[in-house]
């Protein structure tokens, strides 16, 4: 009875108010270092005070609901609800002081972060006594100054629809409507061959594809770009071989092949003769029109629509190739490299529901690679900087500008508006939508600023081409690419 009256005085004491009040306690040591582009290691020490503050927490509350064997709930002396509870309430203790200590940690440092701090949770201990340390590693936004946005020189191309670009459409749809034939005869451009493939290279075990169907035309094979492909086939007829030689890329897939010289012989079996639609009433008819004519003036509408669109975008894109050369800044590695992988995916997403074949894309995987990295190198530095321009503007998007979006979004999909808004929120995608409203709303206040020429069609591209070959390039590599992949697959044979 004395022990029990002892245990019970012992508990009163642990539950009376003598735990270090919160604001009283000595604060975390920050220690910040650059480890990296863009990348901090930050090492936080937490004093012995905050974490015994934390026990006491933790025990007082544990305290009030245990169940220990001979004591009533509420009444079990601390050293007993210790031994039984103290594995438990110590990772709760570690684990909550982690967490109390990473945002604080990031707020004392004035650091801007990026997404997740890199933290490995399981090699954090907690020592029985004295101070507790942890380090973790964040990617931060970079920091830049962005140039005068006023009186950028812009060039608008002029909305002009001739008879030759109605032409070239209607080339595009008699392109599209090809059927291949078998023939007897040679190949030639943009014929189609069937054939088998055998790759061979010295370290590496000879590969071998059949039924591969290949146009008449630069290619791939397996992933290693062909760029003679189509001047080795021309004039070649079925049973005949062709070899080439091609270096395979260093971001192949196959690690074996990376940088090595390497021999694709091909084996045609089967040539394909690509004919093309005469251009004349029986198919403007085939097209749902009554008349050649009336073919012709759609399309010159639909052309009108294709020139205000492809002039807007010249604008803006004018706008941002001035920032991109205004401003030079470094960006995070890791961050740069999910969004290359984002990227890339959606492009072989895309590309999959465009109905290009699977096998197809693969060919083409390490140029798709390469484009994309450069496509997320662009979109990532446009990102901060019209995101900085947007708050130096500070251009805000109300909620009714994202629901007309997600509208828009909907209707090209055929879906509920509302159901696909559910969609978005629940993954975090409608926050990349009111961002995407954000950057065109700052792109339209630089343009309103801009000083504005009319210029030829033309003579945009030419100048745009002169002034910065290497960014246009960059900019239409993976267009290009996907493009491509389109194209084969339009004139590719239907049965295949």
């Amino acid at each position: 009875m004395a022990d029990e009256k002892k245990d019970l005085n012992e508990q009163a004491e642990n539950q009376t108010g003598q735990e270090p009040q919160a604001d009283n306690l000595p604060e975390n040591k920050v220690d910040v270092q650059d480890a990296g582009t863009l990348k901090k290691k930050v090492t936080v020490t937490v004093p012995r005070e905050r974490i015994d503050a934390k026990f006491n927490e933790m025990f007082g509350e544990l305290g009030k609901s245990a169940q220990v064997p001979g004591f009533r709930v509420g009444h079990a002396p601390r050293r007993l609800i210790e031994k039984r509870f103290g594995r438990e309430v110590s990772q709760d203790v570690r684990n909550s002081l982690i967490g109390e200590s990473l945002g604080a940690a990031l707020e004392t440092a004035s650091l801007k972060t990026i997404g997740e701090p890199d933290l490995d949770l399981d090699a954090i201990e907690l020592p029985e006594k004295g101070e507790m340390s942890f380090s973790f590693e964040v990617e931060i936004q970079p920091e830049f100054d962005l140039p005068d946005l006023k009186g950028i020189e812009v060039k608008r191309p002029k909305l002009e629809v001739t008879d030759q670009r109605v032409d070239e459409y209607l080339d595009e749809i008699r392109q599209s409507r090809a059927r291949f034939e078998d023939t007897d005869g040679a190949a030639a451009e943009g014929d189609v061959v069937t054939a088998g493939a055998t790759i061979r290279g010295e370290g590496i075990e000879p590969v071998e594809r059949h039924g591969l169907t290949l146009r008449v035309a630069p290619g791939q094979v397996e992933g290693l770009p062909l760029v003679d492909l189509g001047k080795a086939l021309a004039g070649k007829k079925a049973g005949e071989k062709v070899e080439l030689t091609v270096k395979a890329p260093e971001a192949h897939p196959q690690e074996s092949w990376r940088g090595k010289e390497l021999t694709v012989a091909v084996e045609i079996s089967q040539v394909r003769r690509r004919e093309l639609p005469e251009m004349n009433e029986e198919f403007a008819t085939a097209q749902g029109f009554e008349s050649l004519k009336e073919l012709r003036e759609f399309i010159a509408s639909r052309l009108k629509q294709r020139l205000e669109m492809e002039s807007q975008r010249s604008m803006r894109d004018q706008v941002c190739q001035h920032l991109l050369e205004a401003v030079k800044f470094d960006l995070p590695e890791n961050v740069a490299k999910r969004h290359a992988a984002r990227v890339l995916q959606r492009q072989y997403v895309d590309m999959l529901q465009m109905g290009i074949p699977r096998e197809r894309i693969d060919e083409r995987l390490t140029e798709l690679q390469t484009a994309a990295e450069e496509q997320a190198q662009r979109e990532l530095k446009l990102q901060f900087i019209l995101g900085k321009v947007a708050e130096q503007e500070k251009v805000e998007v109300p909620d009714a500008e994202i629901n007309a979006r997600v509208a828009q979004m909907a209707s090209s999909y055929g879906r509920r508006p509302e159901r696909l808004r559910q969609e978005l929120e629940s993954d975090g995608s409608i926050e990349q939508v009111a961002v995407s409203i954000r950057e065109e709303k700052a792109l339209e206040k630089i343009l309103s600023d801009a000083k504005m020429s009319e210029v030829e069609p033309e003579q945009a591209e030419s100048e745009k081409a002169a002034k910065k070959p290497a960014a246009k390039a960059e900019k239409k590599t993976a267009k290009k690419s996907t493009r491509k992949a389109s194209k084969d697959q339009s004139e590719a044979p239907a049965d295949e």
